[in-house]
């Protein structure tokens, strides 16, 4: 089999651990993740809670702004997966800093699941996002393709 990795995978589950304190979203608010065989595209939901509509439909006040900005993870570039550990390199996503950057997760694949826990971001000037060391994330997608 080629590159386990390679499809559509959807977001079934977050898990939030923090010292004893364990949060499982689950099912957790859409996500999809896309790998060809060098490329990945990912979208996701960090939150319990959809957002709720606009009051105007396509026109948000900036607290509606905000609630959107942090109400999803967007990213996509360029992967490498050695073993159990996949690297993404960010070309495009909404936070500035992590443009150039790169994200470490550790990866677990077992036919149609994957298992990620985010080990690592990093942004273009190397800063390490010192928040994720303080947590663990863990994600676990299901291939639909």
């Amino acid at each position: 089999m080629g590159n386990a990795i390679v499809g559509v995978w959807k977001l079934l589950t977050v898990v939030y651990v923090s010292g004893e304190d364990v949060t499982t979203i689950d099912p957790a608010l859409p996500g999809l993740f896309i790998f060809t065989e060098d490329h990945y595209s990912m979208t996701w939901m960090p939150l319990k809670v959809q957002q709720e509509a606009y009051a105007d439909q396509w026109h948000p006040n900036d607290a509606e702004k905000v609630q959107s900005y942090n109400s999803i993870v967007t990213n996509t570039g360029r992967y490498e997966l050695s073993g159990t550990e996949l690297t993404t390199y960010v070309e495009v996503a909404k936070t500035p800093a992590f443009v150039g950057g790169r994200a470490i997760y550790q990866c677990d694949i077992d036919d149609d699941e994957m298992r990620l826990e985010i080990k690592d971001n990093v942004a273009n000037d190397g800063t390490r996002d010192e928040g994720y060391l303080l947590f663990k994330t863990i994600l676990t997608l299901q291939r639909v393709e």
